[in-house]
C-alpha cells in the first residue's frame, strides 16, 4: 500500500513547484509589463505565498504523521486492537469457566 501513496506524493510535490513557479512567472509578467511598483494584487499574492506555502506543508506533513510506519491510520490501529482485546478477553472467559468447572467445591 505505501507504492501507491510515494508516486502520488511526488506528483503533488512537483504539481505545487509548477504552480509556484508558474505563479511567480506570471506575477513577474505582469509587474515588468506595468513598468513602474506591482500592482496591490501582485503585492498582495507575494507577501502571502509564503504564509500559504508553509501552511500547506504543515497540513500536508501532519496528514502523514496521521499514518503509523505500517501505512494503517491510527484508527485502523486502534479497531486492530480492539479486535485483539476482545479476542483476548473470550480466551479468558473461556479458561475461567474451564477452571470454575474443574475447580472442587
Amino acid at each position: 500500500m505505501t507504492g501507491m501513496t510515494k508516486p502520488r506524493s511526488w506528483f503533488l510535490i512537483a504539481s505545487w513547484i509548477a504552480l509556484v513557479a508558474a505563479l511567480v512567472v506570471c506575477l513577474t509578467l505582469i509587474s515588468k509589463a506595468g513598468g513602474g511598483s506591482p500592482s496591490w494584487v501582485v503585492s498582495l499574492i507575494v507577501s502571502w505565498l509564503p504564509f500559504i506555502a508553509l501552511i500547506g506543508v504543515w497540513i500536508w506533513l501532519s496528514r502523514r504523521s496521521w499514518r503509523g510506519s505500517s501505512g494503517a491510520s491510527w484508527v485502523d490501529l486502534c479497531e486492530q486492537q480492539v479486535v485483539e482485546s476482545q479476542r483476548t478477553n473470550a480466551l479468558l472467559e473461556r479458561i475461567a469457566a474451564a477452571l470454575e468447572k474443574h475447580s472442587p467445591g
